[in-house]
């Protein structure tokens, strides 16, 4: 089959569906050993694709068609006709923002959540205008779509109207060579080293983005802990800047707590595990999350995980993770004073690293693998790579 993949909301690899991307395509190139694929991307990314499989071929948009407004004016208007030109048997279009108004094929798409349809004011008001009446009807207009989690299953069903016989459910992956336990005190002197960070922290891994990510209140949250229980514990944002980081850099250096809140800016993808396997906790507030990649990678890594108990987050977390409510602080305050109580359960740190194993990138390849043949009327799709 000759398929092709739009990679066109990569924003430089610094996001979870970009995660998804080019981890999925990587692995694709890993255990496909039958289908060709053409994959869509802006010149600004296309170095995130690997290169080297002779059947995984680039189509390389120039930057200003990678901009929002214009990419997503050429799905619906140039994909189609270099849909048919290329012959695609199908296109994998992961980000229901880029799906067509016109089919050149058959479309397979990846809905990673429906936030905008449950949060007011995620977006300016343009991007919630489309979002909440212009995308339910292009995905309606997808042939099949893959979710990463059973409650954004739920969503299309319930409302988008999308038909679930259509729908296949597929958790993401992580790699389990870079997602494991490192001796915290290697870890401790490279954190000190290339972040000036000493003692025991509270680590936050997401980008800072506010309200959507939560991080103004779990600051909130941990000015009440040590208010409680006063101590030299810091709580480190590792994360680039996104919406709305001003507003919780603002708060953060009015804080009580400020000396004690550790801004990093962007992390490299070498240190997360380090900050997972040093960390006292792992906080994940989020208020809605389509899968919640930290959670599991926080797992891997030996981290006792609390996180919110919206949305997908409870149903990730299984009952590996203390929960809360994101929009409750003195909720979440007590979950971490809690987990701080507990600290690093042998046992659970054990079920932790077992859980997040289940989650693989291979398993995640196969699976959408046999969606493609599925669409296609072939069933599995050719020889795979075990």
């Amino acid at each position: 089959m000759n398929i092709g993949f739009s990679s066109c909301v990569l924003q430089g690899g610094r996001t979870g569906v970009a995660s998804y991307v080019t981890n999925l395509l990587h692995t694709l190139q890993e255990v496909d050993q039958t289908n060709t694929y053409e994959i869509i991307v802006p010149a600004c990314d296309a170095g995130l694709i690997r290169d080297g499989n002779p059947r995984f071929s680039k189509h390389i948009l120039p930057d200003w068609l990678g901009r929002p407004v214009p990419n997503i004016a050429w799905h619906s208007l140039a994909l189609p006709a270099h849909s048919r030109t290329q012959h695609y048997d199908l296109v994998h279009i992961p980000s229901y923002r880029r799906l067509p108004i016109f089919k050149g094929t058959r479309v397979v798409a990846t809905v990673h959540d429906l936030a905008t349809l449950h949060m007011d004011g995620k977006y300016d008001r343009a991007r919630m205008f489309y979002n909440r009446q212009i995308v339910p009807s292009l995905i309606r207009r997808a042939d099949h779509v893959i979710t990463v989690s059973h409650f954004t299953a739920g969503d299309l069903v319930n409302l988008v109207g999308y038909p679930a016989e259509r729908i296949t459910v597929i958790y993401s992956g992580i790699h389990r060579e870079h997602y494991h336990p490192i001796p915290e005190a290697s870890c401790r002197a490279h954190l000190k080293a290339r972040y000036g960070l000493e003692g025991p922290f509270v680590v936050f891994v997401s980008r800072v983005e506010h309200p959507a990510k939560n991080p103004l209140r779990l600051i909130q949250a941990f000015e009440q802990l040590k208010a409680r229980k006063p101590s030299d514990l810091k709580l480190v944002m590792a994360g680039a800047d996104w919406n709305g980081a001003d507003v919780v850099k603002d708060y953060a250096a009015r804080s009580p707590v400020a000396r004690d809140v550790v801004f990093t800016g962007f992390v490299p993808l070498e240190d997360i595990p380090r900050f997972y396997s040093a960390c006292e906790v792992m906080a994940y507030p989020s208020l809605f999350e389509g899968f919640g990649f930290p959670i599991v990678e926080g797992m891997a890594c030996g981290a006792p995980v609390i996180c919110s108990n919206t949305s997908s987050m409870k149903e990730v977390a299984a009952d590996l993770a203390p929960t809360f409510d994101p929009m409750n602080v003195e909720e979440m305050a007590a979950a971490l004073e809690t987990a701080l109580n507990a600290g690093k359960d042998a046992a659970l740190v054990q079920r932790g690293i077992a859980y997040a194993a289940t989650f693989d990138w291979r398993e995640t390849a196969r699976q959408v693998l046999d969606v493609y043949g599925k669409v296609c009327g072939h069933g599995m799709t050719g020889k795979v790579n075990p």
